[in-house]
């Protein structure tokens, strides 16, 4: 018999001292499994930019699976929209929507501290949201906004809602990347401080949001909570719409009308399988397309790089690295990170 992970039957809780362990509140999704049809039922979802695209569509699935969907969208009339959409694929709990800007670090956290309100685990985390700018912007807290959406909003996210998934039955991260994330970074030219390409800097946030991945998954090692990163392949929907113009743009627009590019319900399936997935439970680290684990190219596979971004994004976040979330679990599963 597979031993149980040390977070089975118990969730870890926020107090003065730090983090304790405490009995969870019972919840239908710890009374019975989900069924083959429906691996998601009565699971927590929360999914980042699910107002539009493939962060629309997975949540769709995932909702006709019985997850009790919670939306972090930008724009409240868009988001009401695609809430309507979502309650009708729904075959359990109708969707909750919650309004951030999760290029802002304070957004983040009071989304973060909304979802804490309302729930005591969070089962499956779909950090989704995604941006490619054409030029060098910066967000509100002066960081460059591609950096800053792409990379640094799941990083923070995730560290903010930790201890909801590691008191789940079986809490499981989805970091939604590219398959073409950059072979290389330069960590002295992260926001585009010495150069600044579209291209580039979107690139750049995909390889960091894979790194991120497998130091994550490096430092939880033990607590049950999985960590996968994946590619949904190229796609038909709206993103890069703030990308390049000119002859750039138009190739894009041409490719996008390809069969290469499948439809965004179509590209959301390898999503939604990634987070519900029986067999990845414990297989942290890896990146999946369309259900197939593709190898780590070129820097992906740096472990010191991989602590050394880790390092710079807690700066840029604000999070203390003696006392974060992470750190707290992986001292009480003894994780060698």
């Amino acid at each position: 018999m597979r031993a149980l992970h040390p977070f089975s039957y118990v969730r870890l809780v926020t107090s003065r001292k730090g983090f304790q362990m405490s009995t969870p509140r019972t919840s239908k999704a710890s009374d019975q499994a989900p069924s083959p049809q429906q691996p998601a039922r009565d699971k927590v979802v929360v999914i980042t930019g699910a107002s539009s695209g493939l962060g629309l569509q997975t949540a769709r699935q995932l909702a006709g699976q019985g997850g009790q969907i919670v939306m972090i969208v930008r724009d409240q009339a868009r988001g009401e929209h695609a809430r309507s959409q979502i309650a009708e694929a729904a075959a359990g709990q109708p969707p909750l929507l919650l309004i951030a800007d999760l290029s802002v670090q304070a957004d983040i956290r009071r989304v973060a501290q909304q979802v804490k309100d309302r729930y005591d685990h969070v089962d499956i985390l779909v950090n989704n949201v995604g941006a490619a700018f054409s030029r060098h912007e910066q967000n509100a807290d002066g960081l460059e906004l591609t950096w800053a959406t792409n990379h640094l909003a799941p990083f923070l996210l995730t560290e903010l809602l930790l201890p909801l998934l590691a008191g789940a039955p079986a809490g499981r991260i989805v970091n939604v990347v590219s398959e073409i994330y950059s072979r290389t970074l330069d960590l002295d030219n992260l926001q585009g401080e010495r150069k600044y390409r579209y291209f580039g800097a979107y690139r750049a946030s995909k390889l960091a949001n894979v790194l991120f991945t497998t130091e994550l998954a490096r430092r939880i090692n033990g607590s049950g909570v999985t960590v996968v990163a994946v590619s949904p392949g190229p796609a038909k929907t709206n993103f890069g719409g703030g990308g390049p113009s000119g002859v750039i743009g138009l190739v894009l627009g041409v490719m996008k009308r390809t069969p290469v590019f499948r439809p965004a319900d179509q590209a959301a399936d390898g999503i939604a399988w990634a987070a519900t997935a029986p067999e990845l439970a414990g297989q942290s680290g890896a990146l999946y397309m369309r259900g197939k684990q593709l190898s780590l190219k070129g820097a992906a596979n740096d472990q010191s790089l991989a602590a050394r971004v880790w390092n710079i994004s807690e700066q840029q976040t604000g999070v203390d690295p003696a006392r974060s979330a992470v750190a707290a679990i992986s001292a009480a599963v003894g994780s060698d990170a």
